[in-house]
């Protein structure tokens, strides 16, 4: 066959009594082409990914065809499922290893591939160290180091600051010059637009040319300022772990007020998620900063219903056996409302999933419900980390939605991002940026969503 990988009325479903999620799906892959598959949240991008690796043991129907010698590369969108070793060095050997590479070959090649994704690390460092995005560009690296025919990637740009994906897009620009093929699952292809050879939209389990163009969803707010009593306050510090070099320094006094939504921008492993931890009083090595949340030194388990906290990875706040017990755990746990679950439900256009297991759900509708299930008990203080990966524009505003009518009622968000985000209900910025936390002055015309 002249394709590297062929698929011929592919169709795919989780169970006899579900719908199909790949619908006579046909897709072809030829050497040194880039496909992008856009589609909304939870349509079934990541499930054909997995569908070409293999790595679901449910059966398909139609047909996969594949070169003699196919080697193919998965990177996920969450890339500690994938994680085998304890260190980096290891990690990107691994494949070499299964491939007996003779040892004295690892060392150049593993070195080789932590450059061409921009990770610059010693070969011994802790994964566990690692910034998600570092991580992610890691699992890019422990790819890429077999020379793979194709390389699938599931959401990179949500993982990665704009200087990371840069740097990805000059990768596969390299990789494509080579023969080697990409397949992107992405819900902003427009970044990759210059790379790509054939848009492709998932959508209602049919595959065809194209991709998404929604009509941009707007509405108007006025961003809050300073309203209401301050419930967050970082004094000037040194921001570090023990026997590390601190991570960031912080000259000013910082406060977070009720009402506001503030983002914390900053490129990957700045420290964002890491202060947000201390925040929750979920770092103990960090214990004698300088922090206040809602007049008290942080520490786990002091503010009950008065915070809530969004991991980057959702799928590990997440235990209950479906999504409606879900949102009603912490209803329960906190003698509050059971009602509150089905009203967050229906304002985010979740009800379709309450019945489902949230572990089945895919990375974007699994940060949603995560979401919902602290936004059904109203906090005080909400600590979103990256709360907008894996959605697409419909379920981005739906997220905005709800933050704005928390912060109406008073609640004081603070989300960390990548990037900044222009025309939304952003009040003010905090900027990561070369070792320093600083903070901007307030937003003040009414923003957009769209």
């Amino acid at each position: 066959m002249d394709d590297l990988l062929c698929l011929t009325n592919l169709s795919f479903r989780y169970g006899s009594d579900h719908s199909f999620i790949l619908d006579e799906v046909n897709l072809s892959i030829g050497a040194g082409e880039c496909h992008c598959i856009n589609g909304p949240t939870g349509s079934g991008k990541s499930t054909l990914l997995n569908v070409i690796m293999g790595t679901l043991f449910r059966p398909y129907e139609g047909e996969i065809l594949a070169s003699e010698g196919l080697a193919i590369g998965l990177v996920m969108q969450d890339p500690h499922a994938q994680f085998i070793r304890q260190s980096v060095g290891a990690e990107v050997a691994f494949a070499l290893e299964n491939l007996a590479v003779p040892s004295e070959l690892m060392l150049d090649k593993v070195q080789c591939a932590l450059r061409r994704v921009g990770l610059f690390v010693s070969l011994d460092t802790s994964i566990e160290t690692l910034s998600l995005g570092q991580k992610y560009r890691l699992m890019i690296a422990a790819q890429l180091v077999f020379n793979p025919n194709i390389l699938l990637l599931d959401e990179p740009w949500a993982q990665l600051d704009d200087l990371g994906v840069s740097e990805l897009i000059s990768v596969l620009q390299g990789l494509k010059s080579t023969g080697v093929s990409i397949i992107l699952v992405e819900h902003n292809p427009d970044v990759f637009s210059d790379l790509v050879d054939q848009f492709w939209l998932l959508d209602k389990g049919k595959l065809k040319s194209g991709c998404s163009k929604q009509d941009s969803i707007q509405f108007a707010y006025s961003p809050a300022c300073q309203v209401g009593k301050s419930y967050l306050e970082i004094e000037p510090l040194s921001y570090q772990f023990a026997n590390h070099e601190p991570l960031f320094v912080c000259s000013e006094h910082l406060q977070l007020f009720s009402g506001e939504i503030v983002a914390l921008v900053g490129d990957n492993g700045t420290g964002k998620s890491s202060l947000l931890k201390s925040l929750a009083g979920m770092q103990p090595q960090s214990s004698a900063l300088p922090l206040s949340v809602l007049g008290r030194k942080p520490k786990l388990g002091i503010y009950g219903s008065e915070i809530g906290l969004l991991f980057q990875r959702p799928c590990r706040q997440l235990f209950e056996m479906t999504v409606l017990e879900e949102l009603q755990f912490s209803l329960k746990r906190f003698d509050l409302p059971l009602e509150n679950a089905d009203q967050v439900l229906q304002e985010m256009d979740l009800k379709h999933l309450s019945s489902h297991s949230p572990h089945t759900l895919s990375y974007g509708q699994q940060h949603l419900v995560a979401l919902a299930s602290i936004s059904a008990y109203r906090p005080k203080v909400l600590l979103l980390d990256d709360p907008f990966a894996g959605l697409d524009q419909l379920y981005t505003c739906r997220v905005w939605q709800q933050l704005i009518a928390l912060s109406k009622r008073g609640t004081a968000i603070l989300l960390t991002s990548h990037r900044r985000l222009p025309h939304t209900p952003v009040s003010r910025y905090w900027n990561l940026k070369n070792g320093e936390l600083l903070a901007e002055r307030p937003v003040m015309d009414a923003a957009h969503v769209g």
